[in-house]
Protein backbone atom coordinates (compact mmCIF):
# COMPACT_ATOMS: atom_id res chain seq x y z
CA UNK A 1 0.00 0.00 0.00
CA UNK A 2 1.28 3.46 -0.90
CA UNK A 3 2.47 5.75 1.89
CA UNK A 4 1.08 8.81 0.06
CA UNK A 5 -2.01 8.89 2.26
CA UNK A 6 -1.93 9.27 6.03
CA UNK A 7 -4.48 6.71 7.18
CA UNK A 8 -4.78 8.51 10.50
CA UNK A 9 -5.86 11.73 8.81
CA UNK A 10 -9.17 12.80 10.30
CA UNK A 11 -11.22 15.95 9.75
CA UNK A 12 -14.13 17.20 11.72
CA UNK A 13 -17.48 15.49 11.02
CA UNK A 14 -19.04 18.83 10.07
CA UNK A 15 -16.61 19.06 7.14
CA UNK A 16 -17.82 15.68 5.85
CA UNK A 17 -21.49 16.56 5.76
CA UNK A 18 -23.22 14.82 2.85
CA UNK A 19 -20.44 12.30 2.27
CA UNK A 20 -21.53 8.66 1.87
CA UNK A 21 -21.41 6.55 5.01
CA UNK A 22 -23.01 3.35 3.67
CA UNK A 23 -20.69 2.56 0.74
CA UNK A 24 -17.40 0.94 1.82
CA UNK A 25 -14.28 2.87 0.83
CA UNK A 26 -11.60 0.36 -0.15
CA UNK A 27 -7.91 1.18 0.10
CA UNK A 28 -6.05 -2.14 -0.34
CA UNK A 29 -5.95 -5.02 -2.81
CA UNK A 30 -6.92 -7.43 -0.05
CA UNK A 31 -9.99 -5.29 0.59
CA UNK A 32 -10.87 -5.48 -3.11
CA UNK A 33 -10.53 -9.28 -3.05
CA UNK A 34 -12.63 -9.60 0.11
CA UNK A 35 -15.40 -7.44 -1.33
CA UNK A 36 -15.31 -9.32 -4.64
CA UNK A 37 -15.53 -12.75 -2.99
CA UNK A 38 -18.43 -11.60 -0.82
CA UNK A 39 -20.26 -10.12 -3.82
CA UNK A 40 -19.93 -13.36 -5.77
CA UNK A 41 -21.18 -15.32 -2.75
CA UNK A 42 -24.12 -12.97 -2.36
CA UNK A 43 -23.43 -11.66 1.14
CA UNK A 44 -21.99 -8.50 2.69
CA UNK A 45 -18.23 -8.24 2.89
CA UNK A 46 -16.53 -8.38 6.28
CA UNK A 47 -13.77 -5.85 5.81
CA UNK A 48 -10.99 -5.25 8.30
CA UNK A 49 -10.29 -1.65 9.37
CA UNK A 50 -6.94 -1.86 7.58
CA UNK A 51 -8.67 -2.45 4.24
CA UNK A 52 -10.92 0.59 4.22
CA UNK A 53 -11.11 4.30 4.96
CA UNK A 54 -13.65 6.39 6.78
CA UNK A 55 -15.45 9.11 4.79
CA UNK A 56 -13.28 11.69 6.57
CA UNK A 57 -10.06 9.90 5.61
CA UNK A 58 -11.23 9.52 2.02
CA UNK A 59 -12.05 13.22 1.69
CA UNK A 60 -8.68 14.11 3.22
CA UNK A 61 -7.02 11.98 0.54
CA UNK A 62 -8.95 13.02 -2.59
CA UNK A 63 -10.03 16.51 -1.54
CA UNK A 64 -13.52 18.01 -1.18
CA UNK A 65 -15.69 19.12 -4.08
CA UNK A 66 -18.67 18.27 -6.23
CA UNK A 67 -16.92 15.32 -7.89
CA UNK A 68 -16.20 13.84 -4.44
CA UNK A 69 -19.86 14.21 -3.52
CA UNK A 70 -20.97 12.76 -6.85
CA UNK A 71 -18.67 9.73 -6.50
CA UNK A 72 -20.28 8.95 -3.15
CA UNK A 73 -23.77 9.33 -4.60
CA UNK A 74 -22.92 7.07 -7.56
CA UNK A 75 -21.55 4.38 -5.25
CA UNK A 76 -24.64 4.38 -3.05
CA UNK A 77 -27.02 4.52 -6.00
CA UNK A 78 -25.56 1.41 -7.64
CA UNK A 79 -24.49 -0.43 -4.49
CA UNK A 80 -20.81 -0.30 -5.41
CA UNK A 81 -17.81 0.37 -3.18
CA UNK A 82 -15.67 3.47 -3.46
CA UNK A 83 -11.92 3.14 -3.94
CA UNK A 84 -9.15 5.49 -2.89
CA UNK A 85 -6.66 5.15 -5.73
CA UNK A 86 -4.03 7.22 -3.94
CA UNK A 87 -3.86 4.47 -1.32
CA UNK A 88 -3.48 1.39 -3.53
CA UNK A 89 -1.62 0.24 -6.59
CA UNK A 90 -3.28 -1.61 -9.43
CA UNK A 91 -2.46 -5.27 -10.06
CA UNK A 92 0.05 -5.36 -12.99
CA UNK A 93 -1.70 -8.43 -14.42
CA UNK A 94 -4.96 -6.47 -14.56
CA UNK A 95 -3.33 -3.36 -16.03
CA UNK A 96 -1.84 -5.35 -18.91
CA UNK A 97 -5.31 -6.39 -20.09
CA UNK A 98 -6.25 -2.86 -21.18
CA UNK A 99 -4.16 -0.79 -23.60
CA UNK A 100 -3.19 2.69 -22.37
CA UNK A 101 -5.12 4.51 -25.10
CA UNK A 102 -8.32 2.59 -24.29
CA UNK A 103 -7.86 3.13 -20.55
CA UNK A 104 -7.54 6.88 -21.10
CA UNK A 105 -10.40 7.03 -23.60
CA UNK A 106 -12.81 5.14 -21.35
CA UNK A 107 -11.36 6.68 -18.15
CA UNK A 108 -11.19 3.20 -16.67
CA UNK A 109 -8.41 1.67 -14.55
CA UNK A 110 -8.16 -2.13 -14.12
CA UNK A 111 -7.36 -2.81 -10.47
CA UNK A 112 -7.59 -6.55 -9.85
CA UNK A 113 -7.72 -9.77 -11.86
CA UNK A 114 -9.65 -12.36 -9.85
CA UNK A 115 -10.25 -15.70 -11.60
CA UNK A 116 -12.05 -14.63 -14.79
CA UNK A 117 -13.24 -11.36 -13.29
CA UNK A 118 -11.65 -7.98 -13.90
CA UNK A 119 -12.33 -5.31 -11.31
CA UNK A 120 -12.24 -1.85 -12.92
CA UNK A 121 -12.39 1.62 -11.35
CA UNK A 122 -14.52 4.24 -13.13
CA UNK A 123 -15.90 7.62 -12.15
CA UNK A 124 -19.19 7.13 -14.02
CA UNK A 125 -20.66 3.61 -13.77
CA UNK A 126 -23.73 4.59 -15.84
CA UNK A 127 -21.94 4.30 -19.19
CA UNK A 128 -23.02 0.97 -20.67
CA UNK A 129 -20.89 1.57 -23.77
CA UNK A 130 -17.74 1.58 -21.65
CA UNK A 131 -18.75 -1.60 -19.83
CA UNK A 132 -19.48 -3.40 -23.11
CA UNK A 133 -16.20 -2.24 -24.65
CA UNK A 134 -14.16 -3.35 -21.64
CA UNK A 135 -15.86 -6.74 -21.65
CA UNK A 136 -15.12 -7.22 -25.36
CA UNK A 137 -11.52 -5.93 -25.34
CA UNK A 138 -10.33 -7.75 -22.21
CA UNK A 139 -12.38 -10.93 -22.78
CA UNK A 140 -13.20 -10.92 -19.07
CA UNK A 141 -16.32 -10.38 -17.07
CA UNK A 142 -16.20 -6.82 -15.73
CA UNK A 143 -17.13 -5.65 -12.25
CA UNK A 144 -17.00 -1.95 -11.41
CA UNK A 145 -15.98 0.13 -8.43
CA UNK A 146 -16.32 3.92 -8.20
CA UNK A 147 -13.45 6.41 -7.97
CA UNK A 148 -13.46 10.17 -7.65
CA UNK A 149 -12.78 11.76 -11.07
CA UNK A 150 -9.60 13.65 -10.10
CA UNK A 151 -8.24 10.64 -8.23
CA UNK A 152 -8.89 8.46 -11.28
CA UNK A 153 -7.13 10.85 -13.69
CA UNK A 154 -4.05 10.94 -11.49
CA UNK A 155 -4.03 7.15 -11.10
CA UNK A 156 -4.29 6.61 -14.87
CA UNK A 157 -1.29 8.88 -15.38
CA UNK A 158 0.74 7.13 -12.67
CA UNK A 159 -0.14 3.67 -13.92
CA UNK A 160 0.23 4.00 -17.67
CA UNK A 161 2.38 6.97 -18.63
CA UNK A 162 5.71 5.98 -17.09
CA UNK A 163 5.49 2.29 -17.95
CA UNK A 164 4.45 3.08 -21.53
CA UNK A 165 7.34 5.52 -22.00
CA UNK A 166 9.87 3.07 -20.55
CA UNK A 167 8.66 0.31 -22.85
CA UNK A 168 8.97 2.50 -25.96
CA UNK A 169 12.37 3.87 -24.89
CA UNK A 170 13.72 0.32 -24.42
CA UNK A 171 12.28 -0.81 -27.75
CA UNK A 172 13.86 2.12 -29.61
CA UNK A 173 17.20 1.93 -27.81
CA UNK A 174 17.01 5.46 -26.38
CA UNK A 175 18.46 6.80 -23.15
CA UNK A 176 15.78 7.54 -20.57
CA UNK A 177 15.49 11.13 -19.32
CA UNK A 178 17.41 12.95 -22.06
CA UNK A 179 16.85 13.71 -25.73
CA UNK A 180 19.48 13.19 -28.39
CA UNK A 181 22.28 15.67 -28.92
CA UNK A 182 21.39 18.29 -31.50
CA UNK A 183 23.80 17.05 -34.17
CA UNK A 184 22.48 13.52 -33.76
CA UNK A 185 18.80 14.26 -33.33
CA UNK A 186 18.06 14.94 -37.02
CA UNK A 187 19.39 11.53 -38.06
CA UNK A 188 17.70 9.88 -35.11
CA UNK A 189 14.40 11.67 -35.71
CA UNK A 190 14.34 10.52 -39.34
CA UNK A 191 14.83 6.93 -38.22
CA UNK A 192 12.54 7.08 -35.20
CA UNK A 193 9.68 8.79 -37.04
CA UNK A 194 9.20 5.56 -39.00
CA UNK A 195 9.43 3.21 -36.02
CA UNK A 196 6.17 1.43 -35.20
CA UNK A 197 6.04 2.40 -31.49
CA UNK A 198 6.21 6.10 -32.40
CA UNK A 199 3.73 5.74 -35.25
CA UNK A 200 1.36 4.00 -32.84
CA UNK A 201 1.89 6.55 -30.04
CA UNK A 202 1.17 9.53 -32.31
CA UNK A 203 -1.88 7.77 -33.74
CA UNK A 204 -3.23 7.06 -30.26
CA UNK A 205 -2.61 10.67 -29.22
CA UNK A 206 -4.51 12.07 -32.22
CA UNK A 207 -7.36 9.57 -31.81
CA UNK A 208 -7.71 10.29 -28.10
CA UNK A 209 -7.80 14.06 -28.68
CA UNK A 210 -10.41 13.67 -31.42
CA UNK A 211 -12.59 11.38 -29.29
CA UNK A 212 -12.44 13.89 -26.41
CA UNK A 213 -13.42 16.66 -28.85
CA UNK A 214 -10.27 18.67 -28.21
CA UNK A 215 -9.72 21.60 -30.54
CA UNK A 216 -5.94 21.63 -30.08
CA UNK A 217 -3.08 19.45 -28.85
CA UNK A 218 -0.09 21.16 -27.23
CA UNK A 219 3.28 19.40 -26.93
CA UNK A 220 5.32 21.62 -24.63
CA UNK A 221 9.00 20.69 -24.07
CA UNK A 222 10.31 21.43 -20.59
CA UNK A 223 13.64 20.98 -18.83
CA UNK A 224 12.86 17.47 -17.55
CA UNK A 225 9.86 16.23 -19.56
CA UNK A 226 7.51 16.79 -22.48
CA UNK A 227 4.07 17.97 -21.36
CA UNK A 228 0.99 17.22 -23.44
CA UNK A 229 -2.15 19.32 -23.03
CA UNK A 230 -5.50 19.40 -24.82
CA UNK A 231 -7.64 22.48 -25.34
CA UNK A 232 -11.17 21.35 -24.52
CA UNK A 233 -14.05 23.83 -24.52
CA UNK A 234 -11.51 26.65 -24.58
CA UNK A 235 -9.54 25.44 -21.54
CA UNK A 236 -6.04 23.95 -21.59
CA UNK A 237 -6.20 20.61 -19.78
CA UNK A 238 -2.98 18.77 -18.77
CA UNK A 239 -3.19 15.20 -20.09
CA UNK A 240 0.17 13.53 -19.48
CA UNK A 241 3.94 13.95 -19.46
CA UNK A 242 6.31 12.09 -21.76
CA UNK A 243 9.92 11.26 -21.06
CA UNK A 244 12.18 13.81 -22.77
CA UNK A 245 13.88 11.02 -24.70
CA UNK A 246 10.76 10.76 -26.87
CA UNK A 247 10.76 14.44 -27.93
CA UNK A 248 12.76 14.18 -31.22
CA UNK A 249 10.85 11.08 -32.30
CA UNK A 250 7.41 12.56 -31.62
CA UNK A 251 8.20 15.88 -33.28
CA UNK A 252 9.82 14.10 -36.20
CA UNK A 253 6.75 11.94 -36.74
CA UNK A 254 4.47 14.97 -36.67
CA UNK A 255 6.70 16.80 -39.15
CA UNK A 256 6.48 13.84 -41.51
CA UNK A 257 2.68 13.82 -41.22
CA UNK A 258 2.49 17.58 -41.82
CA UNK A 259 4.83 17.59 -44.82
CA UNK A 260 7.49 19.67 -43.04
CA UNK A 261 11.28 19.57 -43.23
CA UNK A 262 12.32 17.10 -40.54
CA UNK A 263 15.93 18.34 -40.67
CA UNK A 264 15.08 22.00 -39.99
CA UNK A 265 15.01 22.78 -36.28
CA UNK A 266 16.04 26.45 -36.19
CA UNK A 267 12.93 28.20 -37.54
CA UNK A 268 9.15 27.77 -37.11
CA UNK A 269 7.32 25.54 -39.58
CA UNK A 270 3.68 24.97 -40.47
CA UNK A 271 2.06 21.90 -41.96
CA UNK A 272 -1.27 20.25 -42.53
CA UNK A 273 -2.67 16.79 -43.19
CA UNK A 274 -5.69 14.55 -42.66
CA UNK A 275 -5.76 11.69 -40.17
CA UNK A 276 -8.17 8.75 -40.14
CA UNK A 277 -9.12 8.02 -36.54
CA UNK A 278 -11.25 5.09 -37.68
CA UNK A 279 -13.38 4.16 -40.68
CA UNK A 280 -16.06 6.66 -39.63
CA UNK A 281 -13.96 9.63 -38.50
CA UNK A 282 -11.51 11.72 -40.50
CA UNK A 283 -9.81 14.67 -38.77
CA UNK A 284 -8.05 17.51 -40.57
CA UNK A 285 -4.91 18.72 -38.79
CA UNK A 286 -3.01 22.00 -38.89
CA UNK A 287 0.42 21.78 -37.28
CA UNK A 288 2.70 24.53 -36.00
CA UNK A 289 6.25 23.81 -34.81
CA UNK A 290 8.43 26.40 -33.06
CA UNK A 291 11.96 26.11 -31.64
CA UNK A 292 12.16 26.75 -27.88
CA UNK A 293 15.09 26.65 -25.46
CA UNK A 294 14.07 23.13 -24.40
CA UNK A 295 13.41 21.74 -27.88
CA UNK A 296 10.73 22.03 -30.54
CA UNK A 297 7.20 22.67 -29.34
CA UNK A 298 4.16 21.63 -31.36
CA UNK A 299 0.55 22.79 -31.48
CA UNK A 300 -1.93 20.76 -33.53
CA UNK A 301 -5.32 22.22 -34.46
CA UNK A 302 -7.94 19.50 -35.01
CA UNK A 303 -10.93 20.00 -37.28
CA UNK A 304 -13.46 17.26 -36.62
CA UNK A 305 -15.42 16.87 -39.86
CA UNK A 306 -17.99 14.42 -38.44
CA UNK A 307 -20.10 17.27 -37.07
CA UNK A 308 -20.53 18.76 -40.53
CA UNK A 309 -22.05 22.15 -41.23
CA UNK A 310 -23.96 23.87 -38.47
CA UNK A 311 -27.43 25.31 -38.96
CA UNK A 312 -28.14 28.88 -37.92
CA UNK A 313 -30.75 27.56 -35.51
CA UNK A 314 -28.07 25.56 -33.69
CA UNK A 315 -25.93 28.56 -32.76
CA UNK A 316 -27.98 29.46 -29.69
CA UNK A 317 -29.01 32.94 -30.83
CA UNK A 318 -32.08 34.70 -29.52
CA UNK A 319 -35.19 34.49 -31.68
CA UNK A 320 -35.01 38.18 -32.64
CA UNK A 321 -31.31 37.98 -33.59
CA UNK A 322 -31.85 34.77 -35.56
CA UNK A 323 -34.73 36.33 -37.54
CA UNK A 324 -32.77 39.49 -38.36
CA UNK A 325 -29.73 37.45 -39.42
CA UNK A 326 -31.80 35.29 -41.78
CA UNK A 327 -33.32 38.42 -43.30
CA UNK A 328 -29.85 39.83 -44.03
CA UNK A 329 -28.77 36.60 -45.72
CA UNK A 330 -31.72 36.84 -48.11
CA UNK A 331 -30.33 40.06 -49.61
CA UNK A 332 -29.02 39.88 -53.17
CA UNK A 333 -26.08 42.21 -52.62
CA UNK A 334 -24.01 43.78 -49.88
CA UNK A 335 -21.31 42.87 -47.36
CA UNK A 336 -21.97 40.79 -44.23
CA UNK A 337 -19.19 40.13 -41.72
CA UNK A 338 -18.68 37.76 -38.80
CA UNK A 339 -16.10 39.13 -36.36
CA UNK A 340 -14.28 38.25 -33.17
CA UNK A 341 -10.83 37.30 -31.87
CA UNK A 342 -8.99 34.11 -32.79
CA UNK A 343 -10.81 31.02 -31.52
CA UNK A 344 -14.18 32.73 -31.17
CA UNK A 345 -15.99 30.45 -33.62
CA UNK A 346 -16.16 32.90 -36.54
CA UNK A 347 -15.56 30.26 -39.19
CA UNK A 348 -18.28 27.96 -37.80
CA UNK A 349 -20.81 30.81 -37.88
CA UNK A 350 -19.70 31.86 -41.36
CA UNK A 351 -20.25 28.31 -42.63
CA UNK A 352 -23.67 28.24 -40.95
CA UNK A 353 -24.55 31.45 -42.82
CA UNK A 354 -23.31 29.93 -46.07
CA UNK A 355 -25.33 26.80 -45.36
CA UNK A 356 -28.43 28.99 -45.09
CA UNK A 357 -27.67 30.86 -48.32
CA UNK A 358 -27.05 27.71 -50.38
CA UNK A 359 -30.65 26.60 -49.88
CA UNK A 360 -31.45 28.96 -52.75
CA UNK A 361 -30.50 28.22 -56.41
CA UNK A 362 -27.40 30.44 -56.53
CA UNK A 363 -23.87 30.35 -57.91
CA UNK A 364 -21.72 30.40 -54.76
CA UNK A 365 -17.93 30.76 -54.81
CA UNK A 366 -15.60 30.62 -51.80
CA UNK A 367 -11.91 31.30 -51.26
CA UNK A 368 -10.57 29.79 -48.04
CA UNK A 369 -7.33 29.11 -46.19
CA UNK A 370 -7.77 26.24 -45.67
CA UNK A 371 -10.98 24.71 -47.01
CA UNK A 372 -12.40 23.24 -43.79
CA UNK A 373 -15.66 21.71 -45.02
CA UNK A 374 -16.47 20.40 -48.47
CA UNK A 375 -19.91 21.75 -49.39
CA UNK A 376 -22.12 20.28 -52.11
CA UNK A 377 -23.20 22.81 -54.71
CA UNK A 378 -20.49 25.34 -53.81
CA UNK A 379 -17.32 26.06 -55.82
CA UNK A 380 -14.52 26.24 -53.26
CA UNK A 381 -11.01 27.55 -53.88
CA UNK A 382 -8.00 26.93 -51.64
CA UNK A 383 -5.50 29.77 -51.14
CA UNK A 384 -2.08 28.80 -52.50
CA UNK A 385 0.47 31.50 -51.72
CA UNK A 386 3.34 29.52 -53.23
CA UNK A 387 1.54 29.68 -56.57
CA UNK A 388 0.54 33.32 -56.10
CA UNK A 389 -3.13 32.59 -55.35
CA UNK A 390 -4.14 34.93 -52.53
CA UNK A 391 -7.55 35.97 -51.22
CA UNK A 392 -7.36 39.16 -53.29
CA UNK A 393 -6.37 37.44 -56.54
CA UNK A 394 -9.10 34.81 -56.20
CA UNK A 395 -11.68 37.54 -55.54
CA UNK A 396 -10.69 39.46 -58.67
CA UNK A 397 -11.14 36.34 -60.79
CA UNK A 398 -14.43 35.45 -59.09
CA UNK A 399 -16.02 38.60 -60.52
CA UNK A 400 -15.63 37.11 -64.02
CA UNK A 401 -17.22 33.82 -62.95
CA UNK A 402 -20.83 35.09 -62.69
CA UNK A 403 -21.22 34.63 -58.91
CA UNK A 404 -24.33 35.40 -56.88
CA UNK A 405 -22.63 34.87 -53.52
CA UNK A 406 -18.94 35.14 -52.65
CA UNK A 407 -17.44 33.93 -49.36
CA UNK A 408 -13.98 35.10 -48.34
CA UNK A 409 -12.45 33.16 -45.47
CA UNK A 410 -10.91 36.27 -43.91
CA UNK A 411 -10.27 39.92 -44.76
CA UNK A 412 -6.66 40.40 -43.73
CA UNK A 413 -5.44 43.42 -45.68
CA UNK A 414 -6.47 46.54 -47.55
CA UNK A 415 -6.46 44.92 -50.99
CA UNK A 416 -8.82 42.12 -49.93
CA UNK A 417 -11.10 44.61 -48.16
CA UNK A 418 -11.28 46.86 -51.23
CA UNK A 419 -12.15 43.99 -53.59
CA UNK A 420 -14.76 42.63 -51.14
CA UNK A 421 -16.45 46.04 -51.01
CA UNK A 422 -16.21 46.37 -54.79
CA UNK A 423 -17.85 42.94 -55.19
CA UNK A 424 -20.67 43.91 -52.82
CA UNK A 425 -21.13 47.19 -54.69
CA UNK A 426 -21.48 45.47 -58.08
CA UNK A 427 -24.41 43.22 -57.22
CA UNK A 428 -23.02 40.32 -55.17
CA UNK A 429 -23.65 39.11 -51.63
CA UNK A 430 -20.24 38.91 -49.93
CA UNK A 431 -19.68 37.01 -46.67
CA UNK A 432 -16.42 37.16 -44.73
CA UNK A 433 -14.73 37.37 -41.31
CA UNK A 434 -12.61 40.03 -39.66
CA UNK A 435 -10.58 40.20 -36.43
CA UNK A 436 -12.30 42.85 -34.29
CA UNK A 437 -13.61 42.95 -30.73
CA UNK A 438 -17.15 44.20 -31.33
CA UNK A 439 -19.63 44.91 -34.11
CA UNK A 440 -19.11 48.68 -33.91
CA UNK A 441 -15.31 48.48 -34.02
CA UNK A 442 -15.64 46.51 -37.26
CA UNK A 443 -16.82 49.69 -38.95
CA UNK A 444 -13.83 51.69 -37.74
CA UNK A 445 -11.48 48.81 -38.63
CA UNK A 446 -12.68 48.85 -42.26
CA UNK A 447 -12.23 52.62 -42.37
CA UNK A 448 -8.69 52.14 -41.04
CA UNK A 449 -8.07 49.65 -43.87
CA UNK A 450 -8.74 52.47 -46.33
CA UNK A 451 -12.37 51.88 -47.28
CA UNK A 452 -13.96 55.31 -47.93
CA UNK A 453 -16.92 56.07 -45.64
CA UNK A 454 -19.30 56.65 -48.58
CA UNK A 455 -18.52 53.18 -49.98
CA UNK A 456 -18.74 51.43 -46.63
CA UNK A 457 -22.08 52.94 -45.64
CA UNK A 458 -23.60 51.95 -48.98
CA UNK A 459 -22.36 48.32 -49.03
CA UNK A 460 -22.24 47.08 -45.42
CA UNK A 461 -25.40 45.13 -44.51
CA UNK A 462 -24.49 44.08 -41.01
CA UNK A 463 -21.91 42.66 -38.61
CA UNK A 464 -22.22 39.75 -36.21
CA UNK A 465 -19.59 39.93 -33.45
CA UNK A 466 -19.22 36.87 -31.26
CA UNK A 467 -17.39 34.96 -28.54
CA UNK A 468 -17.70 31.36 -27.36
CA UNK A 469 -19.17 31.03 -23.86
CA UNK A 470 -18.18 28.00 -21.78
CA UNK A 471 -21.38 26.28 -20.72
CA UNK A 472 -21.99 24.89 -17.26
CA UNK A 473 -22.06 21.11 -17.03
CA UNK A 474 -25.77 20.34 -16.49
CA UNK A 475 -24.93 17.45 -14.15
CA UNK A 476 -23.03 19.40 -11.48
CA UNK A 477 -24.45 22.93 -11.40
CA UNK A 478 -24.26 24.62 -8.01
CA UNK A 479 -24.87 28.14 -6.74
CA UNK A 480 -22.09 30.49 -7.83
CA UNK A 481 -20.26 32.70 -5.37
CA UNK A 482 -19.89 35.95 -7.30
CA UNK A 483 -17.31 38.60 -6.32
CA UNK A 484 -18.64 42.12 -5.85
CA UNK A 485 -16.57 43.56 -8.71
CA UNK A 486 -18.25 41.18 -11.18
CA UNK A 487 -21.75 42.11 -9.99
CA UNK A 488 -20.85 45.79 -10.17
CA UNK A 489 -19.26 45.44 -13.60
CA UNK A 490 -22.40 43.81 -15.00
CA UNK A 491 -24.86 45.91 -12.94
CA UNK A 492 -26.25 42.81 -11.22
CA UNK A 493 -27.88 43.04 -7.79
CA UNK A 494 -26.69 41.05 -4.78
CA UNK A 495 -30.05 39.23 -4.64
CA UNK A 496 -29.71 37.53 -8.03
CA UNK A 497 -28.53 33.91 -7.88
CA UNK A 498 -26.33 32.39 -10.58
CA UNK A 499 -24.90 28.94 -11.23
CA UNK A 500 -21.57 27.39 -12.15
CA UNK A 501 -20.34 23.87 -12.89
CA UNK A 502 -18.58 22.41 -9.87
CA UNK A 503 -16.89 19.54 -11.71
CA UNK A 504 -17.99 15.90 -11.88
CA UNK A 505 -17.29 12.63 -13.67
CA UNK A 506 -19.46 13.63 -16.65
CA UNK A 507 -17.36 16.73 -17.35
CA UNK A 508 -14.04 15.21 -16.23
CA UNK A 509 -13.98 17.51 -13.22
CA UNK A 510 -13.94 20.69 -15.31
CA UNK A 511 -17.45 21.97 -14.59
CA UNK A 512 -17.82 22.82 -18.29
CA UNK A 513 -19.66 20.89 -21.00
CA UNK A 514 -19.46 22.49 -24.44
CA UNK A 515 -19.55 26.08 -25.65
CA UNK A 516 -22.23 28.29 -27.16
CA UNK A 517 -22.21 31.55 -29.07
CA UNK A 518 -22.64 34.86 -27.27
CA UNK A 519 -22.96 37.60 -29.85
CA UNK A 520 -24.38 40.88 -31.08
CA UNK A 521 -25.87 41.61 -34.50
CA UNK A 522 -25.48 45.14 -35.83
CA UNK A 523 -27.85 45.78 -38.75
CA UNK A 524 -27.12 48.91 -40.74
CA UNK A 525 -29.90 51.51 -40.73
CA UNK A 526 -30.19 55.03 -42.19
CA UNK A 527 -29.13 56.50 -38.84
CA UNK A 528 -26.10 54.20 -38.59
CA UNK A 529 -25.13 54.92 -42.21
CA UNK A 530 -25.20 58.62 -41.38
CA UNK A 531 -22.85 58.02 -38.45
CA UNK A 532 -20.46 56.09 -40.71
CA UNK A 533 -20.47 58.91 -43.27
CA UNK A 534 -19.76 61.37 -40.45
CA UNK A 535 -16.76 59.28 -39.32
CA UNK A 536 -18.34 58.73 -35.89
CA UNK A 537 -16.56 56.78 -33.16
CA UNK A 538 -17.17 53.09 -32.46
CA UNK A 539 -18.79 54.02 -29.12
CA UNK A 540 -21.28 56.31 -30.85
CA UNK A 541 -22.14 53.61 -33.39
CA UNK A 542 -22.58 51.02 -30.63
CA UNK A 543 -24.85 53.27 -28.55
CA UNK A 544 -27.04 54.05 -31.55
CA UNK A 545 -27.30 50.37 -32.51
CA UNK A 546 -28.45 49.48 -28.97
CA UNK A 547 -31.05 52.27 -29.08
CA UNK A 548 -32.32 50.78 -32.35
CA UNK A 549 -32.75 47.35 -30.76
CA UNK A 550 -29.40 45.56 -30.94
CA UNK A 551 -28.83 43.18 -28.03
CA UNK A 552 -25.20 43.68 -27.08
CA UNK A 553 -22.84 40.74 -26.69
CA UNK A 554 -22.59 41.50 -22.98
CA UNK A 555 -26.38 41.50 -22.64
CA UNK A 556 -26.63 38.19 -24.51
CA UNK A 557 -24.01 36.61 -22.23
CA UNK A 558 -25.82 37.95 -19.15
CA UNK A 559 -29.07 36.47 -20.46
CA UNK A 560 -27.37 33.06 -20.71
CA UNK A 561 -26.01 33.43 -17.17
CA UNK A 562 -29.47 34.22 -15.80
CA UNK A 563 -30.77 31.08 -17.50
CA UNK A 564 -28.08 29.03 -15.72
CA UNK A 565 -26.32 28.05 -18.95
CA UNK A 566 -23.07 29.84 -18.10
CA UNK A 567 -21.49 31.26 -14.95
CA UNK A 568 -21.74 34.99 -14.30
CA UNK A 569 -17.94 35.06 -14.14
CA UNK A 570 -17.95 33.73 -17.72
CA UNK A 571 -20.32 36.51 -18.82
CA UNK A 572 -17.96 39.02 -17.21
CA UNK A 573 -14.99 37.50 -19.05
CA UNK A 574 -16.78 37.90 -22.39
CA UNK A 575 -18.09 41.43 -21.88
CA UNK A 576 -17.38 44.02 -24.58
CA UNK A 577 -19.30 47.07 -23.26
Amino acid sequence: MSEAVDMAAVIEPAECEGLPVQAPILATRSGLSTWLDASLAGHAARLSPADQLSPAQWQAAVGPGQDTQQAGEMAQRFGLPLVCLQALEADPAAVQLLAPNLARRHRALPLLLHRNLLLVAVADPTRADVLNSLDFVTNHRIMLVVAQARDLRAALARTYDRSEDQSIIRELGLQQGSSCAEDESVREAERLSREQPIVRLVGEMLADAANRQASDIHLRPQADNLAMLYRIDGLLVPIRRFDRALLPALVGRLKVLGGMNIAERRVPQDGRCSFAVDEHLQVDLRLSVIPTIHGEGVVIRLLDTRFGLRELGGLGLSRATDDRLRELLCRSQGLFLVTGPTGSGKTTTLYAALNEVRKQPLNILTVEDPVEYHIDGVSQVQVNRAAGLSFARALRNFLRHDPDVVMVGEIRDQETAEIAVESALTGHLVLSTLHTNSAATTVTRLLDLGIPPFLLQSTLLGVFAQRLARQNCPHCRVAETVPDYIRQGLAVTAEEVFQRGAGCARCDGMGIRGRAVAGELLVMSPALRALVSADASADAIHRKAVVEGMQSLTAHALEQARAGHIALAEAYRLRTD
